[in-house]
């Protein structure tokens, strides 16, 4: 997700085949875009979620289908851990402000981070993130992962909100 150069139209559905199945099923491309794009590769362009763009068409209703994957539930994991700035870049994000990431040292496997960059590149690889490679920063890239962002926080600010009452 960071450089994908020749297999980038591999990722996901390219805008021309986005554009040909909502012109096929009669649903409204801008409204596909707003919810499932926000992906882009140098010589591809934007690219889209498949399993969200099919299950839009299928279902006749824009929604995150990303709650029904593992990948979901591992957010609120990794937005939760402690390290310096990351809350604070997770509400900039939210906020819909694009955000620095060093993606050079992170360790390419779901265990060894090692600070809020770690998170952050983790979070580009599983999709939940998008990277621009000419500014080196991320942001959310559509309604449907902004709507699971915006869960794991409200999770998060509940978790946090009943262990302060408990341990007082």
């Amino acid at each position: 997700m960071i450089k994908p150069r020749k297999f980038a139209r591999y990722v996901g559905f390219t805008e021309d085949e986005v554009l040909d199945l909502c012109g096929k099923n009669h649903v409204d491309f801008q409204t596909m875009k707003r919810w499932y794009d926000g992906y882009f590769f140098q010589g591809t362009g934007s690219v889209y979620n498949p399993n969200s763009v099919m299950r839009a068409v299928e279902n006749d209703d824009f929604d995150s289908y990303w709650t029904e994957t593992s990948a979901a539930e591992s957010l609120m994991d990794y937005i939760s851990r402690g390290y310096d700035g990351l809350t604070r870049t997770i509400a900039q994000l939210v906020g819909g402000v694009e955000v620095q990431v060093n993606t050079n040292g992170f360790a390419n496997d779901l265990v060894t981070f090692k600070g809020r960059d770690d998170v952050l590149t983790l979070l580009i690889h599983l999709g939940y993130l998008a990277y621009n490679e000419n500014t080196g920063a991320v942001h959310i890239p559509n309604e449907e992962i902004r709507m699971e962002f915006d869960r794991s926080v409200r999770c998060l600010e509940q978790q946090e909100y009943f262990t302060s009452f408990v341990s007082v």
